[in-house]
């Protein structure tokens, strides 16, 4: 293995300086210690001590000499030649030789009219690293961290203050007290659920998760650990933030044994620019580690294979104090093997992302293997147990952990669902895996048979989440959630009535549920009971004003009742909150196709918005090719109006809708008669 350590001639001897060769702070050393060092030993930040000025590197030169000279400082993990990364905080060769020399000669300070401007993200306590932001949010009063020892699962939730929607190219976290802190999970919640929670509990934040609305921009490592550096997004992938949102922090803290407080904030860029690329987030690991106590060489190891050719664009490891070694390779599908990490001397207390300095290109059919060596030995420096006990994966930290998390983009967009798709199934399986484990070791938890149901609802197993969810509901008869979920269990097995009684329980619970309003107007819906559906879907939007399903689903029976003005402005609404959501564009569309009322067509927008439906639906969708068909009818494109009607006529025979159909066939015949379809008034 590679080995930190440097020849004795670099370390040891050091030639006596001329005065021609005399290093000075301001002309040699301030440039490195500010690019390599000063982005953590600064006001405000993790390091101990600032390392801003000559006065502050001159007091600690003995300790820089010593921690540089090991590699101890400043912290990067990486071995080199094992991934080539952007912004190494590793020193080279060179710029420690220099640190030495300087040291070795007296730490002399030069000539102050020598000293280079100061990077802007240092000229101020807590500058951001990664410059000016458009917008800082932050926890708006401080909570105070107890004083007794153990881990701390808090979250907290901050809305953020925006009318339209944004994309978002960078975001830089500040834990305000890094002391405290131990890592951050970051979310964004467009349903206001986790706000909720927030406002339920009399001190700030509330005591657990980020529950399942909260989610991670799809395909991006949000998170922060100490040490890590923020990054802007890589070209092409800027994430959009929709207005209402909120960001939702989920804080590990770490009691210090006095109160401590802790304000958090998080800073914002933004472009104009909209993504061009969609990246995927690839988990491989395990979570049913099960160290024995004083194992030495416990392993794990996971594999995927790439369904389509890729880039990858970034990494990131994470385990927690019993790993010492892990690595990870692609080999290709002409058998060569080539590096993507390695790390010999894991330390729980410097993680990070890992951004290529270029993405690496795998063909299809590549097989990303990773490896994880732990140590739960007394030989272990950071073995959390003394003596040496039995460890299960978990989030403490005393458990333990072994996640690689790699983020990629397919090369061509036509893959972009195929790559999604392939990443979910391996995604849900090891979570089913891991869930199902706990669950059998505390089969009377009513947390853990959810949980266990929420994977097999993902996986449309409708028959065993409905057995978990019973199981629940016997065990805790009040859960509203879980009521809720054996109604939509119900509903994708076609039982339309016994749907209607779990929907209708879960809002005797709660009232205020706005998706179970939804849903219970969906399933009303199916029953022909349309009045009835109206009020439910209404309801959902009074009480979640950014509800894009209910508002769409709204639009869509106003539009089928020939209330066309009226569910044009729901679609609308529905798009202002998520642009792409191809129920409102396959509705809107459909409505400027096809409208009685002459004054509400518009065939080039009908287009516009119906192709791009079909895009995001991968051209499945049969309501959404019905708009696609009447807009290039009624733009008068009747060819292509044929040719979609003949294609949704091949997917409904192919999935027995006899009836849908036979409704094609008429639509087509009118198309080749050169004839576009008009809703009758």
């Amino acid at each position: 293995m590679v080995s930190w350590s440097l020849p004795a001639a670099v370390l040891c001897v050091v030639s006596p300086a001329s005065a021609q060769s005399l290093l000075t702070f301001t002309k040699d050393i301030a440039p490195i210690v500010w690019a390599r060092c000063a982005t953590c030993h600064r006001p405000g930040e993790i390091g101990p001590f600032s390392l801003l000025t000559y006065d502050d590197a001159k007091r600690r030169a003995t300790q820089i000499a010593e921690v540089t000279s090991r590699r101890l400082m400043p912290p990067w993990k990486p071995e080199p030649g094992k991934g080539d990364f952007e912004s190494e905080r590793r020193l080279t060769d060179a710029e420690l030789q220099k640190i030495q020399q300087w040291i070795h000669d007296g730490a002399p300070e030069g000539d102050r009219a020598d000293l280079p401007p100061r990077p802007v993200p240092l000229m101020t306590s807590g500058g951001w690293q990664l410059g000016t932001p458009d917008l800082v949010v932050a926890m708006p009063e401080p909570y105070t961290v107890r004083a007794e020892a153990g881990d701390i699962f808090r979250t907290f939730v901050i809305p953020i203050p925006t009318t339209t929607p944004r994309y978002v190219r960078g975001m830089e976290f500040k834990a305000g007290n890094a002391r405290v802190v131990h890592h951050a999970n970051i979310g964004v919640d467009r349903t206001r659920s986790s706000r909720l929670l927030d406002l339920r509990d009399p001190e700030p934040g509330y005591v657990g998760g980020m529950v399942p609305d909260a989610r991670y921009p799809e395909g991006h490592l949000l998170g922060w650990t100490p040490g890590q550096a923020p990054h802007p997004v890589s070209p092409g992938t800027a994430w959009r933030l929709d207005p209402g949102s909120d960001l939702v922090l989920q804080l590990h803290l770490q009691p210090t044994g006095k109160p401590e407080p802790l304000q958090v904030s998080v800073a914002f860029f933004f472009t104009d620019e909209p993504p061009t690329r969609s990246p995927v987030g690839l988990r491989l690991g395990s979570e049913t580690i099960d160290i024995p106590a004083g194992e030495r060489q416990y392993s794990i190891a996971d594999r995927y294979v790439v369904p389509v050719d890729v880039d990858v664009l970034a990494i990131q490891p994470h385990a927690h104090n019993l790993a010492r070694r892990m690595e990870a390779t692609a080999t290709l599908p002409d058998g060569s093997t080539q590096w993507l990490i390695a790390i010999n001397d894991w330390d729980f207390r410097w993680q990070d992302v890992y951004r290529y300095a270029r993405p690496v290109a795998l063909p299809r059919g590549t097989t990303i293997a990773m490896r994880y060596v732990y140590d739960n030995s007394a030989a272990n420096v950071r073995n959390p147990h003394v003596p040496p006990a039995r460890v299960v994966w978990g989030q403490n930290t005393t458990d333990e952990m072994g996640d690689l998390w790699i983020q990629m983009v397919a090369r061509a967009s036509a893959d972009v669902a195929t790559l999604s798709a392939d990443v979910q199934r391996k995604r849900s399986g090891e979570d089913l895996a891991a869930y199902t484990k706990l669950l059998a070791a505390d089969p009377t938890n009513p947390l853990r048979h959810d949980a266990v149901a929420n994977l097999y609802l993902e996986a449309g197993r409708w028959d065993d989440a409905s057995a978990h969810l019973r199981r629940s509901l016997e065990l805790n008869p009040q859960s509203a959630s879980t009521h809720y979920n054996l109604g939509y269990a119900m509903a994708r097995r076609g039982q339309a009535n016994e749907a209607v009684a779990e929907f209708r329980e879960a809002l005797r619970l709660d009232p205020d549920y706005a998706q179970a309003h939804n849903n219970l107007g969906a399933v009303l819906l199916m029953l022909g009971r349309a009045g009835e559906a109206r009020d439910h879907y209404r309801r959902a939007v009074a009480l979640r004003p950014d509800n894009v399903e209910a508002h769409a689903n709204l639009g869509s029976l106003l539009s089928r009742e020939g209330r066309a003005a009226d569910a044009i402005l729901e679609f609308k609404q529905a798009l202002a909150l998520k642009a792409d959501d191809p129920q409102s564009l396959g509705g809107l569309a459909w409505i400027r196709a096809t409208a009685a009322d002459a004054s509400l067509r518009n065939p080039p927008e009908a287009v516009a918005m119906a192709e791009r439906a079909a895009a995001l639906t991968g051209h499945r969708d049969l309501s959404v090719l019905d708009a696609l068909a009447a807009a290039y009818a009624s733009a008068g494109r009747y060819e292509d109006a044929a040719t979609v009607a003949r294609t949704a006529i091949a997917q409904a025979t192919m999935l027995q809708q006899p009836a849908v159909a036979a409704q094609f066939r008429e639509r087509l015949a009118l198309y080749q008669k050169g004839q576009p379809y008009r809703i009758r008034k």
